[in-house]
């Protein structure tokens, strides 16, 4: 049966005017997988529960459930897109085939933009975590970002390796990253027993009061950088088994168990953080000192086995997507040096492109130390990115969704609040990062998307000459 599947995938992306190069070979799981892993709740939580909880406390719940709702509008535009072009390159080709070739360079340049600087913050948020861990058991001082480096390659060379490699350990990692979860929620709900509730004041904590809009606005990172990616199915239609009905499952239920396993989280470490004092944690992680506090260095050993999984699995996943972006985008010769980066190993691999991602995420990583500002520009580069692709679906008249005729004659109003979503998020990712006006880091996220976006037209500038 999947054998009969694979001749008809290929007649279909033949239509499309491409031959199938890519290894066709993954199913339903490992479409879920890739997608779930590039999300990964506990590597965005990880990543950003500090930098948001500082900024509003125990109320950073709020702004999880409100990107939550954000973007389950914004993956069913992309679940109907994914029907109609099963295509690796999924913003690019929407944008290209619905719009035109010049929008669709600039959807794909902004894509591409958040997952080049993504990769790299991912690889961050697994190296502070290492480097707590080496610091703490060996009492050995190494820099985060020469573990972040080393994590880079690391992951490139698996990539060398070919797309079976790829989905085995995005199966593994998600795999691990769903046991962790649930052992996490297991340990926080038993532990919760020894706080005194007498000491919190779950009304004032959980108030809206005392929020200002800037304060919310920087603790919509957490959830804004890490409820993306799931996405990532689309982008790998080429190398799934009948996409047309795997990938748009995929994306649904990729978000969905992320958001409420994330909210779950989120909840119980507020709880927790209110009723320790946390004025003695310093660093760059207070989960990491919290939870090493109230588990024991044992358990979280234990814990920190799971979370370092799915991070590494999150990593590959962000490859394997960006990796295809590119591949597509040069198979239409829209990049210079296109058939230099289209090309593909022995195994099925882009292996050129690979190198290319490898090089610039090591570039990214020296050039800025924290971890706010890598993952800042890649989710202000991604919700512009998501922007286009919501714009290319106006163009597209009929959906082709499972879902109710109500839905179905009101879809256009999905699309309407869905780019204003999108656009409110990119404004509040703009918001500064810090009190201090003259701080130059406020308008890094700005500057260096802005960067990105000039570095992109002189490319399509170059290109076209």
């Amino acid at each position: 049966m999947s054998q009969f599947n694979k001749v008809n995938d290929t007649n279909d992306l033949e239509q499309f005017g491409y031959k199938q190069e890519l290894n066709r070979s993954m199913q339903k799981f490992s479409s879920f997988a890739i997608s779930f892993s590039l999300i990964s709740i506990l590597t965005g939580i990880f990543a950003n529960f500090q930098f948001g909880y500082e900024n509003i406390s125990s109320k950073i719940i709020y702004s999880w459930l409100l990107v939550f709702f954000g973007q389950l509008l914004v993956a069913s535009i992309m679940s109907d897109l994914s029907i109609k072009f099963p295509l690796s390159g999924y913003g690019y080709q929407w944008s290209s085939r619905l719009v035109n070739k010049n929008f669709g360079f600039a959807t794909g340049w902004l894509l591409l933009t958040q997952f080049i600087t993504g990769f790299p913050g991912i690889c961050k948020a697994m190296a502070i975590l290492i480097e707590e861990l080496i610091n703490q058991y060996l009492e050995f001082n190494i820099s985060n970002n020469l573990i972040s480096i080393f994590l880079i390659w690391i992951i490139i060379y698996f990539h060398y390796l070919g797309i079976k490699i790829i989905s085995k350990i995005n199966n593994v990692g998600v795999i691990m990253e769903l046991i962790g979860v649930i052992i996490l929620i297991g340990l926080l709900i038993f532990f919760i027993y020894k706080i005194d509730f007498s000491e919190i004041n779950f009304s004032k904590d959980f108030s809206f009061t005392g929020i200002s809009f800037n304060s919310f606005a920087l603790s919509i990172l957490l959830g804004a950088w890490c409820l993306t990616g799931f996405e990532a199915a689309s982008d790998m239609s080429e190398e799934t088994i009948d996409p047309k009905k795997i990938v748009p499952k995929s994306i649904f239920s990729s978000l969905i168990y992320s958001g409420i396993f994330g909210m779950i989280l989120i909840l119980l470490f507020s709880i927790y953080m209110l009723s320790e004092d946390i004025s003695y944690f310093t660093g760059d992680n207070i989960l990491y000192k919290l939870m090493n506090g109230v588990f024991g260095k044992e358990i979280f050993a234990v814990i920190l086995f799971f979370i370092l999984s799915a991070i590494f699995a999150c990593g590959v996943a962000c490859v394997a997507s960006s990796s295809r972006l590119i591949f597509s985008m040069s198979r239409d010769r829209i990049l210079p040096k296109s058939n230099w980066l289209r090309y593909i190993n022995r195994k099925g691999a882009p292996s050129n492109t690979l190198f290319i991602i490898g090089f610039l995420s090591t570039v990214f990583i020296l050039l800025f130390d924290e971890i706010e500002v890598i993952t800042g520009v890649s989710a202000i580069a991604g919700y512009l990115g998501y922007c286009g692709i919501i714009f290319s679906s106006f163009y597209k008249k009929e959906t082709d969704l499972n879902i109710s005729s109500f839905l179905k004659r009101n879809f256009k109003i999905v699309k309407v609040i869905a780019i204003c979503w999108c656009f409110f998020v990119v404004c509040c990712l703009l918001t500064p990062l810090k009190n201090d006006q003259n701080s130059f880091i406020n308008i890094i996220p700005a500057v260096s998307t802005i960067s990105f976006i000039f570095i992109g037209f002189l490319v399509y500038l170059l290109n076209k000459r």
